[in-house]
């Protein structure tokens, strides 16, 4: 095993995190646009603990752990704010899974955020 440096003092947050996931984790945020085409949002990542997506265009969004994702198959990112989210101890695996997106009018804003075993 690869030693890992010590968590400075006072580091709560790191220290809970470390405890709860046997190791250090850290955040990946992005934007993507999402449009008529389906997109993939998250690819699969068994080192995946929680995901984000939130909904900053003016219209719904679907998304799915399918590639062909429609919009009417899939869980409805609602417009202006709507968030989609998965933890690793409610969802179990199904975290690590790929999500796709789709909107029936171009030009939508989703940010994602990953929080990721390292």
């Amino acid at each position: 095993a690869v030693a890992r440096p010590p968590t400075p003092a006072g580091a709560t947050a790191a220290l809970i995190a470390e405890k709860r996931f046997d190791g250090p984790t850290r955040s990946i945020e992005r934007d993507l646009t999402v449009g008529t085409t389906a997109i993939q949002l998250l690819d699969n990542n068994p080192r995946r603990v929680y995901w984000l997506a939130q909904n900053r265009g003016a219209n719904d969004i679907t998304v799915s752990d399918t590639r062909d994702v429609t919009t009417s198959a899939g869980f409805l990112l609602a417009a202006t704010g709507g968030a989609n989210s998965m933890q690793v101890d409610e969802d179990g695996e199904a975290v690590t899974y790929d999500r796709y997106a789709i909107s029936g009018v171009a030009g939508n804003t989703v940010r994602v955020l990953e929080i990721l075993r390292v």
